[in-house]
């Protein structure tokens, strides 16, 4: 054989053998079954919150593999740290409030609103040291509510409610999760919080005086995604969706077994784990409220009422354009049953 022969035959062998080595080494995630490529996880954000806590279910149970989608959820222990993610590009969803749609709207309008998750009805609170009677016993008094946020909106609804005034009061900014000493020792006489903060608050002494059940959805609970998630990969938002309505109905029939998972994946006491004051949405309610054919302006009131409430708060510069906000055709149809 000739020389010339013998270099290309070399020559293709070491060619084939880099290759075979190259693939040989690719992470598995990245080559899959049969070398295909997997695509990246869907990155939702997740958090301590009632509202939230079926991603915890739907993650450990499966559903998320069941319905065909890689999601990874993306805990942060404070939940204005998972608005943090989803603005600066860390994760595709954000499961939120009203109030911080229209806030993340105004400044990235290529964001959807896909799914209704629920809505609070008790479980956010005002809580009040012993000697307040009544809601007018808190004027002059110190009231403590994350400002520009659910919180300063529930207090203001209580106090225009009894005939006060924001400025009847001293606000006091503090986060939910920190109101409790403040409260024993006299620094503040009220406060918005929720479970399990509201129950360890009531150990202390304090009682509730003014609750979500009294603005029946004002405070709902939406799941967003940038644009480029819903155009890119609109088959993976829509397992993610029905995965979501999987967890919710397991956790509707097995209340048990659904706090023991969330207890174990968040690391949380399963006592402190409970659905009282809060109402989760079936895929037909949320058809209902989505859906244009049925009533496009239907959330408008809900959707200006935060928008007044931050323009006048000075967090907007502008109204954003709700026209666009729901989208409801990532939900699954509704199938009637037997």
């Amino acid at each position: 054989m000739k020389a010339s022969a013998v270099r290309r035959i070399i020559g293709w062998l070491a060619v084939t053998a880099l290759s075979l080595f190259a693939t040989a080494c690719q992470p598995e995630a990245a080559r899959g079954d049969r070398g295909k490529e997997v695509r990246p996880p869907l990155r939702v954000s997740h958090g301590y919150w009632v509202g939230f806590f079926p991603l915890s279910i739907a993650e450990e149970k499966g559903f998320f593999d069941q319905q065909g989608v890689n999601v990874e959820l993306v805990f942060n222990p404070d939940l204005y740290g998972m608005i943090s993610d989803f603005t600066a590009g860390k994760v595709d969803g954000l499961p939120w409030t009203m109030e911080v749609v229209v806030r993340i709207l105004a400044k990235e309008p290529d964001v959807r609103v896909v799914l209704y998750l629920g809505q609070t009805a008790g479980a956010d609170v005002i809580m009040a040291r012993p000697e307040i009677e009544k809601i007018s016993d808190l004027k002059g008094k110190r009231i403590a509510a994350k400002t520009g946020a659910l919180g300063e909106m529930l207090v203001s609804e209580m106090l225009e409610r009894s005939g006060l005034a924001i400025d009847d009061v001293t606000l006091v900014n503090a986060s939910e999760t920190d109101v409790i000493p403040f409260l024993s020792n006299n620094t503040i006489q009220a406060a918005h919080t929720w479970e399990p903060y509201a129950t360890q608050a009531a150990k202390s002494g304090a009682k509730a005086i003014f609750s979500s059940k009294e603005t029946p959805g004002l405070f709902a609970d939406f799941a967003m995604f940038r644009g480029a998630a819903l155009r890119d990969r609109p088959d993976d938002v829509r397992a993610f969706i029905r995965a979501w309505f999987q967890a919710v109905e397991f956790w509707q029939a097995h209340p048990q077994e659904g706090n023991e998972i969330i207890a174990k994946a968040l690391k949380i006491p399963a006592s402190d784990i409970s659905t009282d004051g809060y109402e989760f949405l079936s895929l037909e309610e949320v058809r209902q409220r989505l859906a244009p054919n049925n009533d496009p302006t239907a959330l408008a009131p809900l959707v200006n009422k935060h928008i007044d409430f931050l323009v006048q708060d000075g967090q907007l510069g502008r109204r954003p354009d709700i026209d666009n906000i729901f989208d409801s055709s990532f939900l699954p149809p509704v199938t009637k049953r037997e």
